[in-house]
């Protein structure tokens, strides 16, 4: 028959269980071995492969082509495994590690396996929990959801219909740490906190022995184990199997075989101990975190007298060292009756793999008064049931995320954070932007620091689909959805839906942030060069301008100067008729150009109009700014058709030319020589519409060229 499962991928040891809608409860599926969990071992040997218990032994030989403790690595481009003659990453060897304990559990069950809940740390990051949803497809599993393993061993503990409740997961597992408080009320959860390293678990613990004997057969023989990979490998699971033992008793004997030599060394659980708690200590520090969180978003103090029951998972959690620092740091002892360490978050896994397909389960579980027997109140009643339903489990995200910005300081870049540390996932969260391009690159960025430096990239998208040419307001949105992984989309204020697609890049942060500040510095210089204007002012001078026309013209030219910012528009002043005369050359300094509008007088070259003035000047321009041509006339000109012609070519070459005219202009002339639409006005409104001019130009050309 087909089933949905949950699957605890651990570091050192793996669990399957399914719920079971008949009995309603889970069932921990079984291996080939009989065992409810797997090593976490993979072994591939002249091409052949071999996992879990088999993988073990391989492991304990000295067999140098077996992998463990790589789930840690989980998404980490540097990592890999150099096993039988290749390199594997940490996802493939997942991949390949599922497919095996998969087809293990359906041949040992007779089960078809539909899909499957894949727990990971609460701790994993965006790259480590979608490398884990690659390694459950790869391993041939339909993954419902990615789910984290405190919040797993809570679905399984906590639901139990009882009182309201305050649970703290203690999750120490091979590889990871997490701790997790969550609010238990009837059949809902809603967690709090969580804070986790994925890079401590018990694995450290055993390194702390295996350097500590390593010591001393160098010392007593000057070899070093790690120039003998065999029996190194051989010698860390002794190491292993050492820590375990010392839960036990109270002291045991490691031996090494290396190079001719044996060496046997008594460790004690004292000097372990001892040895291991700034491990301990760091955890410690974890939890204190997480009461921190709590308390800031509550305006309250929260610490252990606000926790009614702590929760140990992990099997890492069966060192005495660790209930006793529970009992030490909370005053009474953790829960442990009826809890199985080892297959707690499987359990978990499974109810909501069942939920995520039926929405709803009906669970069976002891009654009330079972929950007083233990602590030694009255004697269990009978089963009642549960109906749970999939929106009674609330999971929050166990980073910040936010995007690469620029700092208000406009000097440096930071992390800009949008969803903080601890907000509810599928919620979303959105930054709007004021943007006139085409393209907006978004650079999203994981963890608590400011520094972007501090936090991990795990994305870059490029959001398309704005209207051309316009200034649009786009509202940016950030989701950590169900799985915790991030989605990042799009749209218009109006509503309408852009395309936000995500890209590869081979960019590490810090060649992100130089490109970003090199193309910084190249906008900030095309900017300057284009924030500077040349303005050519054309004045006709011929005959027909004497008298009013010319006082006029000077009175609008000065009004046209006076409007302008002189900081970043230069301007050549010009005399036009029978020929060009320049009364000053890009000059910026307002009495100066007054001085060169005053000596402009009629008949200055020539009493007629055989100039072409624009043909004879519009190539003196500079080429690294915008550049304009404002032209007064008042009559008609000798030879029309060159200048339309001169007129067309400038405008090709990005110059924008203003016609203004009086007294008998053509205007059909100047509409045709014109950007816009040329204009010929009364004497009386000249000076208004050169003002309107330097409007334009500061609108339209400039940035701000206006005072």
């Amino acid at each position: 028959m087909k089933i949905n499962v949950g699957i605890d991928l651990g570091t050192t040891y793996s669990a399957v269980a399914t719920f079971s809608k008949e009995l309603g409860r889970v069932q921990v599926l079984k291996n080939g071995y009989g065992k409810d969990c797997t090593p976490s071992v993979i072994c591939i040997d002249h091409g052949n492969i071999m996992v879990g218990e088999d993988a073990k032994e391989e492991q304990k030989s000295g067999n140098v082509n077996t992998a463990a403790f790589y789930k840690s690595m989980m998404g980490d481009p540097n990592w890999s495994a150099y096993i039988d003659g290749r390199e594997y990453s940490a996802e493939e060897l997942s991949g390949l590690y599922l497919a095996h304990l998969i087809q293990d559990v359906k041949e040992s069950n007779h089960v078809d396996i539909d899909g499957a809940v894949i727990t990971v740390p609460a701790y994993f990051n965006d790259k480590q929990r979608e490398a884990t949803i690659r390694a459950g497809k790869k391993a041939g599993l339909k993954v419902l959801k990615i789910i984290n393993e405190p919040t797993s061993a809570i679905i399984a503990y906590g639901l139990t219909g009882g009182k309201e409740k305050n649970v703290l997961v203690y999750d120490l597992g091979g590889g990871t740490f997490d701790v997790t408080v969550a609010h238990v009320s009837g059949t809902r959860i809603d967690v709090l906190a969580t804070n986790g390293n994925h890079q401590l678990g018990g694995k450290d613990w055993d390194e702390t022995l295996l350097n500590q004997v390593k010591e001393q057969f160098y010392s007593e023989y000057g070899v070093s184990i790690e120039d003998h990979e065999e029996d190194l490998k051989e010698l860390q699971v002794k190491c292993e199997e050492a820590k375990k033992l010392l839960s036990s008793v109270a002291s045991t004997v490691i031996t090494i075989q290396c190079d001719g030599y044996l060496g046997k060394y008594t460790v004690t659980r004292e000097e372990f101990d001892d040895q291991t708690y700034s491990l301990l200590y760091e955890t410690i520090l974890l939890i204190k975190s997480c009461f921190d969180e709590i308390s800031e978003a509550r305006n309250r103090p929260f610490g252990w007298k606000d926790i009614d029951e702590v929760v140990l998972v992990g099997g890492s959690t069966r060192m005495p060292q660790v209930k006793d620092m529970i009992l030490k740091e909370y005053g009474r002892p953790p829960i442990t009756k009826d809890i199985n360490v080892d297959t707690i978050v499987a359990t978990g896994a499974a109810m909501q793999a069942e939920l995520c397909v039926s929405n709803t389960i009906t669970l069976t579980v002891a009654g009330p008064a079972a929950g007083a027997a233990k602590t030694g109140g009255a004697a269990p009643s009978s089963p009642i049931t549960l109906t749970i339903r999939n929106s009674d489990i609330q999971d929050i995200t166990a980073h910040s995320l936010g995007m690469l910005a620029l700092a208000s300081d406009e000097k440096s870049y930071i992390n800009s954070i949008i969803i903080r540390k601890n907000s509810k996932v599928n919620e979303t969260f959105s930054r709007e932007y004021t943007f006139a391009g085409q393209k907006l690159q978004v650079y999203v960025l994981q963890g608590e620091a400011r520094d972007p430096y501090e936090c991990d990239i795990i994305g870059a998208y490029s959001i398309t689909g704005m209207p051309k040419n316009n200034k649009n307001k786009i509202k940016v949105n950030f989701l950590y959805n169900s799985n915790g992984v991030v989605e990042v989309n799009a749209c218009l204020s109006d509503g309408t839906v852009l395309s936000a697609t995500r890209e590869k890049t081979n960019e590490t942060l810090s060649e992100i942030i130089a490109r970003l500040e090199r193309e910084k510095k190249e906008a900030e210089e095309e900017a300057k060069r284009r924030s500077k204007i040349e303005i050519m002012l054309m004045i006709d001078t011929s005959g027909s301008m004497s008298g009013d026309r010319i006082v006029e013209a000077r009175r609008a030219a000065k009004e046209f100067v006076k409007a302008l910012d002189l900081k970043h528009s230069f301007i050549s002043v010009i005399s036009f008729a029978d020929a060009s005369q320049y009364k000053c050359k890009w000059e910026n300094k307002e009495w100066s150009l007054n001085s060169a509008i005053d000596s402009v007088n009629v008949n200055d070259v020539g009493y007629c109009n055989a100039e072409t003035p624009i043909q004879n000047n519009y190539k003196k321009f500079s080429r690294d700014c915008s550049r304009v041509i404002v032209i007064l006339t008042d009559g008609y000109w000798d030879d029309q058709q060159t200048e339309e012609r001169a007129a067309t070519a400038a405008k090709a070459d990005g110059i924008i030319i203003y016609g203004i005219g009086i007294g008998d202009a053509d205007e059909a002339f100047l509409e045709r020589i014109s950007s816009g639409k040329g204009k010929k006005v009364d004497l009386s409104e000249l000076t208004a519409t050169f003002k309107e001019v330097a409007t334009s130009i500061a609108t339209e050309v400039g940035g701000n060229t206006l005072r």
